[in-house]
């Protein structure tokens, strides 16, 4: 979850009331906020911002009581995540191990880090950098699983990649989604670490969060200036929405039309029989 340049934040949670949290007075709490973090069960809010002078100060707020609790001396990061278990916090190639806040090295990535992800159960970890690679890693960060080298495949002749700026793990383990920051969207398969089709069609604007609805059926993406967006991406949903959309099965002349290269089914009817 990333906010840019707002504070103070307001920070709704399941079950616990819309709470504000001010921003105290001192030198350590003057930047406007750049990411967020949420530690289990939204009970404290990791936070992220640059001050006057000098480098990134991240915080840990109780979100009961809306005050600050400790400064994470030494992590200094913009793109934050926390375990769901609360365990660890991970930060531009740096991990604070909780509740200690113990803070040590670790090389997520080569480059600059744009995004990090847990998935919900905690066991996997996602980091992208601003050259278009995502390395995976196990819940524990001390073993890297596989390296995504060119999630957004550039144009033949463009030696600038798009970065990664937002990821998010579905909660069935099994899809990665990358955002970049001009607009690309696209879905991996975990398991083989191939990309699932082609990119996702979006208004064209830079990504910066995204998330996986409960069924893992469902992705939201959110950029600057658009409305949150959502695609459904289940298989069966998108069948159902699309021969609800096409009231039934299409013609063989209509199917030819937009998808040629593949033999004619009568999908709808299909569906209608398995339901």
């Amino acid at each position: 979850m990333s906010v840019l340049g707002w504070t103070p934040v307001h920070v709704p949670f399941p079950g616990l009331p819309l709470d504000r949290v001010q921003p105290p007075a001192g030198p350590h709490s003057t930047g406007a906020v750049v990411s967020l973090a949420a530690g289990p069960g939204g009970r404290t809010l990791y936070v992220g911002r640059p001050p006057a002078i000098g480098t990134v100060v991240d915080e840990a707020w109780d979100t009961t009581a809306g005050r600050r609790t400790t400064v994470l001396a030494g992590l200094t990061s913009i793109h934050l995540a926390a375990r769901p278990d609360g365990r660890l916090l991970i930060g531009d190639n740096r991990i604070a191990r909780l509740p200690s806040g113990t803070v040590t090295g670790q090389g997520l990535q080569n480059e600059q880090v744009g995004a990090l992800a847990f998935s919900s159960d905690g066991s996997r970890l996602a980091v992208g950098d601003r050259t278009g690679r995502v390395a995976l890693w196990d819940g524990t960060v001390r073993h890297r699983t596989g390296v995504l080298r060119n999630v957004f495949p550039s144009p033949l002749g463009d030696d600038h990649p798009e970065a990664v700026s937002a990821l998010a793990i579905s909660p069935n383990n099994s899809t990665l989604a990358v955002g970049g920051d001009t607009g690309t969207l696209q879905l991996w398969d975990i398991a083989t670490q191939q990309p699932l089709g082609g990119p996702i069609t979006i208004p064209g604007e830079g990504i910066q969060t995204l998330a996986f609805s409960r069924d893992s059926g469902t992705l939201y993406a959110g950029s600057p200036h658009v409305p949150l967006q959502h695609y459904t991406i289940a298989t069966d949903k998108a069948v159902t929405q699309v021969c609800a959309r096409a009231h039934g099965d299409l013609t063989r002349t209509k199917w030819n039309v937009l998808g040629p290269d593949e033999t004619y089914r009568k999908v709808c009817s299909w569906k209608s029989r398995e339901t």
